[in-house]
């Protein structure tokens, strides 16, 4: 079980289609950046509905992999 103090995670949350790819993409980056301090993990990108995502860091993941998730 992970601690709050190493789990990384950020929600995204998109008003206007246009601005999808650009808030997806610096989040990403983000956690990019985070995973390369934290070895072991790679990134999660989760749809949760049509405005609001979640990327986060997950030992699930490969770590210098990205896997994206659409939840019903």
């Amino acid at each position: 079980m992970l601690d709050q103090a190493d789990h990384y995670a950020v929600k995204v949350r998109i008003t206007q289609r246009r601005q999808l790819e650009n808030q997806l993409d610096l989040a990403v980056d983000a956690a990019i950046r985070e995973a390369l301090n934290r070895p072991g993990r790679g990134v999660l990108v989760t749809r949760h509905d049509h405005q609001t995502f979640t990327v986060e860091l997950s030992p699930e993941v490969p770590q210098g992999t990205i896997t994206e998730l659409a939840l019903p």
